[in-house]
């Protein structure tokens, strides 16, 4: 038997050595499984801290005081996007809309928006503090975390798709804003013989490759974030309507997917509410779309 041991454990040293060793792996384990638990629970704290921070403005409670963040916007710029959500996350009493007519403003009022935007364009989110958030995408992410609560239907995704939440919400408002713009000022407010159809005809094919990405996404799913409605379909839906603006829509005829999609964003109240000016008739425009290629550069 003590052979048999000798073999198994090896000689009274490196027995006890075997026990320390195994006694240290132990306590390793252990403490790395501590770091993991200690570590998910200061980040869920910290971040119901930092959703605190503007959740005195809780939609479950009487609103203390209306107009504690203020969103400068124009329809139909990119901070449509940003009042869409508005109107989705039903928080209108906290948000303070501001309507901002950079085209027909007098120099004085339009040094004063620069005041909060330094480009002077929209959108702009100014918080109570006095920080201004620049960025559609930016507002929209801030916006679905600020006014997240337990008790209420949230615009964040379910966890699996948290990378699709991110990415489409980042590639839209980098990427296919990059793309629209131009086709826009192109194919809607240029003169036919003064475009530039070079200019064109690359945007058209990225624009196609970008819409094979998102139709992708979504040929399978009613929404960016399967069939849950988030914040980012307010930004990938703007540029799919923004899209349907452009040259009597035809930019959307062979990808289905999206037009579905849209006829799909439509129905929802929020977005009759917030786009009706042209949710019916996408071709035509406004006073404000006219000069669009002017303003929206930095949006």
């Amino acid at each position: 038997k003590s052979s048999r041991a000798l073999r198994r454990n090896g000689p009274p040293d490196q027995f006890q050595n075997n026990i320390i060793m195994r006694y240290l792996v132990s306590v390793a384990i252990a403490a790395a499984a501590s770091v993991v638990v200690v570590g998910g629970a200061a980040y869920y704290y910290l971040r119901k801290k930092i959703r605190g921070s503007v959740r005195s403005l809780k939609v479950d409670e009487t609103p203390v005081r209306q107009g504690h963040l203020k969103l400068y916007h124009s329809f139909p710029f990119r901070s449509s996007r940003c009042a869409w959500l508005v109107n989705e996350l039903h928080v209108e009493d906290y948000v303070e809309v501001v309507s901002v007519n950079i085209h027909g403003a007098e120099a004085k009022e339009l040094m004063e928006y620069r005041d909060v935007h330094p480009h002077g364009t929209l959108p702009a989110l100014e918080l109570e503090d006095g920080k201004v958030i620049l960025e559609s995408s930016a507002i929209c992410l801030y916006l679905a975390e600020a006014f997240l609560d337990s008790n209420d239907d949230s615009l964040l995704p379910e966890p699996q798709y948290l990378a699709d939440y991110f990415n489409m919400i980042c590639y839209s408002a980098c990427t296919v804003d990059a793309i629209l713009e131009p086709l826009y000022i192109q194919l809607t407010h240029t003169p036919e013989e003064k475009r530039n159809q070079s200019l064109i005809d690359t945007n058209m094919r990225k624009f196609s490759i970008s819409c094979n990405v998102i139709s992708t996404l979504l040929n399978d799913r009613l929404y960016v974030c399967g069939s849950k409605f988030t914040a980012a379909d307010c930004v990938v839906g703007y540029n799919v309507w923004w899209a349907s603006a452009i040259h009597n829509g035809e930019l959307l005829k062979e990808f289905p997917v999206l037009v579905q999609y849209l006829e799909r964003l439509k129905e929802r109240p929020a977005f009759k509410e917030c786009m009706k000016k042209k949710a019916s008739e996408p071709s035509e425009t406004t006073e404000a779309s006219e000069t669009a290629q002017s303003t929206e550069s930095s949006q």
